[in-house]
């Protein structure tokens, strides 16, 4: 064996104990070569990052649904004032067709951010799996410490969400208790409301008024509910480079 041979193998990068061959494909893809010591800091760095982002648009999230709700409820209470001072009539329905059409809006967009910041936090949870995927490939000893996910695969993302309670990315017992769902039906019943009140204006049968707001609440919630769930599957069909393995439990 000549002195090449030797450098050559006190060159190449050693597998640590514990790591699959999917961590042993991150040292070739970081160009055949163990990372680096400052590796650590730089990953962590990137970690705070994306918790920081995370906690901002969570902040942003419950400060629109504050302000959406904040309105819907003054506008009630605008309404039975005047209801109070003047007889639920005409002026009454007249002021809460002006009215309630403008909170249906500001709902309609209080869910789409929400439903955009639920895919926001999707992605940045994938990100951060990634990076703990880094962690493990550096120190694979500590893998039975974590408790999040560290693949970025639905698996992964949904281990990280649930801690271990699912392996999808919204259960349907998750899925109807979230933020977007419930002001989703809050639009649903504005919706209904509106449609209520101008039947009642044009003076309408009751029982096509009744069925007439049955409908418009579920069309509203349904297109709503679809909305968020369409999100959902591009989120799913999004690039993978650390899948769970088919073994792991």
């Amino acid at each position: 064996m000549d002195a090449s041979d030797n450098t050559g193998r006190a060159d190449a990068p050693r597998q640590a104990p514990g790591t699959d061959d999917t961590a042993a494909g991150a040292f070739s893809a970081a160009g055949d070569r163990p990372f680096g010591p400052d590796a650590a800091t730089i990953l962590a760095t990137e970690h705070w990052s994306l918790l920081g982002t995370r906690s901002m648009i969570w902040n942003e999230a419950m400060s629109r649904t504050t302000v959406f709700l904040t309105v819907l409820s003054a506008s009630i209470v605008a309404l039975a004032l005047l209801a109070d001072a003047t007889g639920f009539g005409r002026r009454t329905t007249a002021v809460a067709l002006v009215l309630l059409p403008v909170v249906f809006l500001l709902g309609l967009a209080t869910y789409g951010r929400l439903v955009q910041i639920n895919s926001e936090d999707v992605a940045i949870t994938r990100a951060m799996n990634r990076l703990r995927y880094a962690y493990l490939v550096m120190a694979p000893e500590l893998r039975p410490y974590f408790s999040t996910g560290h693949h970025d695969d639905e698996r992964g993302i949904a281990t990280t969400h649930l801690l271990g309670m699912g392996s999808g990315l919204q259960t349907w017992s998750h899925f109807l208790v979230t933020t977007p769902t419930i002001v989703a039906t809050v639009d649903a019943a504005v919706a209904t409301a509106i449609v209520v009140l101008a039947g009642l204006a044009v003076e309408a049968p009751t029982g096509p008024v009744v069925a007439a707001g049955v409908v418009a609440f579920l069309v509203t919630w349904g297109a709503l509910f679809f909305l968020q769930r369409l999100n959902l599957g591009v989120l799913r069909r999004g690039g993978t480079r650390f899948p769970t393995p088919p073994d792991e439990p």
